[in-house]
């Protein structure tokens, strides 16, 4: 029997205050600590988590950045007659997000989501390597799983690409061979599952017990294998339901302003990040109508520097306009109609915080997402002591 393994378990929005409000795993995860997300979405966390730099540093923010002289989507000018209900569809749009992707050699996660035909023209795409691979981060920081590799101890990390149940049953075979002494396991129907039914009803509720029941059956796996199993649980960001549409995108475009010439932007879920070809008083007058709108706000740069997002080349904005929470935009360049649930507000916000919950006590638990990379790199370390000829037996 194997002394111990960690078990580093990434849930997709699971939000300290559900995992609180359902007690989720309580019994098996006794030390439990909210931990603060960043401002923006997976991509943006996500390289954090794994490199423990913020994403100023790291490069990742989010997937569409105004560059028309590096853009790969050209052809995209051939489709832009189409109808809007016709071109943002889904039914187009995921098998020709696959078809694109392959003929770019992109690896990492790619959709074209709703983004208009006559835009993608003007714009790039940042994840274009995976992010859980060598080469993957944008900064050329090392993935934590670099460091796992190079102290030789044996671990074992899931798929991203594949469903929560396939990787459920690839973990179950490492644990049974009692070989592995870290593991990550990736697990995003939870996040999907809210997006598509708010995070209550019954549904979600069922997404709930079926991933408790999965880890209930692992842990008594890893139990026959293992002395001690450490259980290591944590988030990217919270989910909050959302309760009205934002219909600011088609009104914003009555302007009349021209897009490529006087300004630039890039409509998110919950926030829209704006450039300006066209000069300081296209600025302005873009701010004066954003301010005078009730359903968000303006980002400081105090607050783009405190939450590790100014980036000094202005890369992904030079303006960036946050939702209230709970408020959702309908259409923008990720969905065209309300979606139920949705992260990426204020990440000060209670319903946007992350969670740290572990079956052990562990020194100095991450305040912050960005600092879950150290936890595991410390665990690697730990075992690797314990594996080299000079720790043997303790």
């Amino acid at each position: 029997m194997n002394p111990s393994i960690d078990l580093f378990v990434f849930v997709d929005a699971l939000g300290w205050e559900l995992a609180e409000r359902r007690r989720f795993l309580a019994d098996l995860l006794a030390h439990r600590t909210p931990c603060d997300t960043l401002f923006g979405y997976s991509c943006t966390c996500d390289p954090s988590i794994l490199t423990g730099a913020l994403p100023h540093e790291h490069g990742h923010f989010s997937f569409f950045t105004y560059d028309p002289a590096r853009s790969p989507f050209g052809w995209a000018r051939a489709l832009a007659w189409l109808p809007e209900a016709i071109a943002g569809h889904h039914r187009l749009r995921h098998p020709l997000s696959r078809w694109v992707a392959r003929r770019l050699g992109y690896t990492g996660y790619f959709q074209l989501y709703s983004t208009p035909f006559n835009r993608l023209p003007l714009l790039d795409y940042t994840e274009k390597k995976d992010l859980y691979e060598p080469g993957g981060i944008l900064g050329g920081q090392p993935a934590i799983f670099e460091h796992w590799r190079a102290t030789g101890v044996p671990w074992v990390r899931s798929d991203w690409r594949a469903n929560d149940a396939t990787n459920i049953a690839a973990m179950a075979d490492h644990l049974r061979a009692g070989q592995v002494r870290l593991a990550y396991l990736y697990n995003g129907g939870l996040d999907a599952t809210m997006h598509a039914h708010t995070t209550t009803g019954a549904p979600t509720d069922a997404a709930f017990a079926r991933l408790e029941a999965w880890i209930r059956e692992l842990d008594a796996v890893a139990r026959t294998r293992y002395a001690e199993v450490r259980w290591h649980f944590f988030s990217d960001h919270g989910m909050a339901d959302t309760h009205s549409v934002s219909r600011m995108l088609p009104d914003f475009e009555k302007l009349g302003l021209r897009y490529g010439q006087d300004y630039a932007a890039a409509w998110d879920s919950t926030m829209v990040r704006f450039w300006f070809p066209g000069g300081a008083a296209i600025r302005a007058r873009i701010e004066a109508w954003l301010g005078a709108r009730a359903e968000g706000r303006i980002v400081t740069e105090a607050e783009l520097e405190r939450w590790g997002c100014r980036f000094a080349d202005r890369r992904y904005g030079e303006l960036f306009y946050v939702l209230n929470e709970g408020v959702i935009f309908a259409p923008s360049f990720m969905n065209q109609r309300q979606v139920p649930a949705m992260h990426g507000y204020d990440p000060d916000l209670p319903q946007s915080r992350a969670c740290w919950l572990t079956s052990h006590e562990v020194p100095n638990p991450p305040a912050r997402i960005e600092a879950i990379y150290h936890v595991m790199r410390t665990a690697a370390d730990r075992v690797a002591a314990e594996l080299s000829p000079s720790g043997a037996g303790r």
